[in-house]
């Protein structure tokens, strides 16, 4: 994403020293730098080359819709200026950032900044299919679709589950459904209860909602997946872990707060996200087993073919995950879907914590640390979380945190939705 600078010197500040630190900026940004014709085609970046500026600064902020950006020199006051700049955007309930070029990983930081600050903006062009409605169980996690779009921006597009039981119920298995099934089954460690016949019906249904995904412009999507059991006598988890690996986010269960994590997670990782139950919690050890049928395969490191763990019936996936690896956890919840909790783990050795029989069929288990554990015990959001590898925390944090104020604003008749502001 370019940036669209926009560059800020005290009047006192001496014209040819104000000339030279532009110059260097824009030397270090190199080739991502835009002007500052306010077009409007990139990331707004305010560059606060001096202090005295907050004033200037603040009323160029009043027309920038999001997250403010800052970018700080490390000298001629510029931080001060910025810190005193980011504190009035906090008690107008905005938020922000503070980068200080050729400090640390400055550009990586600033990166990241636009890449959520893009993601931001596709959440309001996004649209989430709403499958057959959340499942019975989810009394947490079944908010108004309204408020989806007010808080966060994507429409939801409800969709009756008998539609997808008719049309699955009218194709046969083709070539294509053949060629995908044979793809999955030669991926596979081990096949363990699935049959060909349930297998190649299981790809059939991904065909299904793939289709039905394209026809209606869908960049997410959420099933009732219990009610497939027995309208068609297999279960949805290969259809969704394949969906989220062709980079349509889908979720389980009609869980619009874990599938809207996943859009977020999605947008900031582009990898597909694993939406699981905590499964096992030792608070005391600080770990916590998550699990779920539906792990997309890109993300695992090996997988075997299972039955579902409920029902035994269909495909479900028994995905294994690297030692060490790295994960971020997230969850959006609330009443108005304005609070949200995220933290990183480390994926523990399956030595350690084999698979085990009583869960759902993927497993993995974090060292999330005592206090983490014990949270998830005492406050939490809901049940189904959203994990995806990497170190991801922050970003997720100026995202929702973001959304949270502008909730929190609009709420005391301050910026109104839609805005970010």
């Amino acid at each position: 994403m370019a940036l669209e600078l926009t560059f800020f010197a005290s009047p006192i500040a001496r014209p040819e020293e104000v000339a030279l630190m532009t110059a260097w900026v824009r030397e270090q940004l190199g080739e991502v730098a835009g002007d500052s014709s306010g077009g409007g085609r990139g990331l707004p970046v305010a560059v606060v080359l001096t202090g005295g500026t907050e004033d200037q600064v603040l009323r160029r902020l009043e027309d920038v819709s999001g997250p403010a950006t800052l970018l700080a020199l490390p000298h001629s006051n510029s931080i001060p200026a910025c810190m005193e700049i980011l504190a009035k955007l906090g008690q107008d309930h905005r938020t922000g950032r503070i980068v200080v070029v050729s400090r640390g990983q400055w550009r990586d930081d600033l990166d990241k900044v636009a890449r959520a600050a893009d993601l931001t903006t596709r959440l309001r062009k996004s649209r989430i299919g709403l499958f057959g409605g959340p499942s019975s169980w989810l009394v947490a996690s079944s908010p108004d679709p309204a408020v989806v779009t007010e808080v966060w921006g994507p429409e939801v597009v409800s969709v009756p589950l008998s539609e997808v039981v008719g049309r699955y119920r009218s194709l046969e298995v083709d070539e294509e459904t053949r060629a995908l099934a044979r793809e999955l089954l030669a991926g596979a460690a081990e096949v363990v209860e699935p049959d060909w016949d349930t297998v190649s019906r299981a790809v059939l249904l991904y065909r299904v909602l793939r289709d039905m995904a394209r026809e209606l412009r869908l960049d997410a999507l959420t099933v009732r997946c219990f009610d497939l059991l027995g309208d068609v006598a297999n279960t949805g988890c290969f259809a969704l872990s394949r969906l989220n690996d062709d980079g349509v986010v889908a979720g389980c269960e009609g869980d619009l707060p874990a599938t809207l994590t996943m859009l977020v997670l999605a947008g900031l990782s582009g990898r597909p996200c694993f939406m699981a139950n905590p499964s096992d919690v030792d608070a005391e050890a600080g770990m916590v087993t998550f699990g779920h049928c539906s792990a997309p395969l890109g993300i695992v490191n090996t997988y075997r073919l299972r039955s579902h763990f409920e029902s035994g019936l269909g495909v479900g996936l028994e995905g294994h995950f690297r030692q060490g690896e790295t994960f971020t956890v997230a969850r959006v919840g609330g009443r108005r879907l304005d609070d949200y909790e995220v933290f990183e783990g480390h994926a523990m050795s399956e030595d350690a914590h084999p698979t085990r029989e009583d869960l759902c069929r993927t497993q993995v288990t974090l060292d999330v640390g005592e206090r983490q554990a014990g949270s998830l015990l005492e406050r939490p959001l809901g049940n189904h979380h959203v994990l995806v590898p990497g170190a991801l925390a922050m970003e997720f944090i100026r995202v929702a945190g973001a959304v949270r104020r502008k909730a929190w604003a609009a709420a005391m008749g301050g910026p109104k939705p839609g805005s970010l502001r």
